[in-house]
């Protein structure tokens, strides 16, 4: 084992613990942060369909939803669109 061997793995070791503790606080801090809501014409367009598709969604239950006045808002979670196609548009979009 040359010495740069040695030194990645005596520092790997080091470090395992750290990054470890740091896992753990990120996952800490997922579950800390608040649900992230928005509106109909997003997820519309996330979903790529109509808003009153959207909006039978939420009536189903299958979307997790919530009012602010008149307006229905939608938790981003919920949206995961599935169609490969979708998934590349969204992706185009949000490097531009």
């Amino acid at each position: 084992m040359s010495l740069d061997e040695s030194l990645a793995a005596v520092v790997a070791e080091a470090v395992a613990p750290i990054l470890a503790e740091l896992r753990d606080l990120r996952a800490t801090v997922e579950a800390l942060r608040p649900p992230q809501f928005i509106s109909v014409d997003e997820a519309a367009k996330r979903l790529d369909v109509s808003t009153q598709t959207i909006t039978a969604m939420c009536k189903r239950g299958e979307l997790v939803h919530r009012r602010a006045g008149r307006r229905l808002l939608v938790s981003a979670e919920s949206i995961r669109p599935t169609d490969p196609a979708t998934v590349a548009r969204l992706a185009r979009e949000a490097r531009s």
